[in-house]
């Protein structure tokens, strides 16, 4: 099957299993966003009203279930990221023409489960809660569950799902420790030295970068530059709206010219904001950490960087304002 173009696939997971749910009176729902592109594949999974477990008593994890050759398969995607609230939400990338990395492909799965998995009793069955059809597969629907696997395939399932379950555990209970109530909140205030809330913002700094790292994969990789003071590589993205950085002048740049580029290297990440060596279309005049400019590719000869360049020449060079992130703690820095 053909995953070179781009496409993208609603699949609305139903209830199976209510003793699961957050709040008994109602269902629990969810749903996948499958892409593909350029022979790349991304999962995006949600889900509401499903019961958070302490200390990881139980985990929940995306498998997708198919035939080949007249024999059930499976492929363990990943573990879902939930909030004590019951809302939760994953990524997953894959290889389309190897979701399981034994030669199976997309199109030889049918069937998507959401399955809490017990991390106490490697023998406690796994137990489905949510499934779906996924409507791109072949004419022959699986109609397959955990349940109906064998012991064998279910160990085989078990193991692939360890994870060093003791760190998640020990920073699940750090995390908890850490919190306090809305009430705790507002009546220490001014009982206490003022907090700094920088580090929150780092970490969605480099959390929307991560994501915005992962979704580019199904993006052409694009040649900006004659010269690159960055060496990153590069991919034009067009929705403008998932901006990773808070910075009204970047966002005015990029709706301005209907996309902004993305970069990365093994330290950084690399926003660029196209413009015009220009005061006025510099983001935040460089405050927010736009402060190289490099002309695209065929715009070198009008020197527009240069003091004694034209007016005229500035307002004809096009390029792009860059900054950086570092990928460990979220910090915006200079990106040369």
């Amino acid at each position: 099957m053909e995953y070179t173009k781009y496409n993208k696939t609603m699949v609305l997971l139903s209830e199976e299993n209510r003793d699961f749910a957050a709040r008994s009176e109602q269902a629990i729902y969810g749903n996948l966003r499958v892409e593909t592109g350029n022979n790349k594949g991304a999962i995006s999974l949600s889900v509401q009203n499903l019961r958070f477990f302490e200390r990881n008593r139980y985990i929940y994890k995306l498998i997708l279930f198919g035939e080949k050759k007249e024999r059930t398969i499976h492929s363990v995607m990943g573990t879902l990221i939930l909030n004590r609230f019951g809302t939760g939400e994953n990524y997953f990338r894959f290889d389309p023409n190897n979701v399981d990395g034994r030669g199976g492909t997309l199109s030889d799965y049918s069937v998507a489960i959401v399955a809490a998995v017990s991390m106490r009793d490697n023998k406690e069955p796994l137990h489905p809660v949510l499934k779906g059809k996924l409507a791109f597969a072949g004419n022959n629907v699986v109609a397959a569950s955990a349940e109906k696997l064998s012991s064998q395939e279910t160990n085989e399932i078990i193991e692939e799902v360890e994870e060093p379950i003791e760190l998640e555990e020990e920073k699940a209970v750090q995390e908890e420790s850490q919190q306090s109530s809305p009430y705790e909140q507002v009546q220490n205030l001014g009982r206490r030295e003022r907090a700094s809330y920088n580090k929150f913002y780092n970490q969605y700094v480099k959390e929307i970068c991560e994501k915005t790292a992962k979704a580019s994969e199904l993006y052409e990789v694009v040649l900006p530059f004659s010269k690159d003071k960055t060496g990153a590589s590069w991919k034009r993205i067009a929705n403008v709206k998932n901006l990773p950085v808070v910075s009204p002048g970047a966002m005015w740049g990029a709706s301005k010219y209907r996309h902004y580029i993305f970069g990365e290297d093994a330290d950084l990440y690399y926003i660029g904001i196209p413009g015009r060596f220009l005061n006025e279309e510099q983001p935040e005049g460089g405050k927010s950490g736009f402060v190289l400019w490099q002309p695209i590719l065929g715009a070198e000869s009008l020197e527009a960087t240069k003091a004694d360049c034209s007016l005229e020449n500035r307002m004809t060079a096009y390029g792009y304002w860059i900054t950086a992130i570092d990928k460990e703690t979220g910090d915006i820095i200079d990106p040369v």
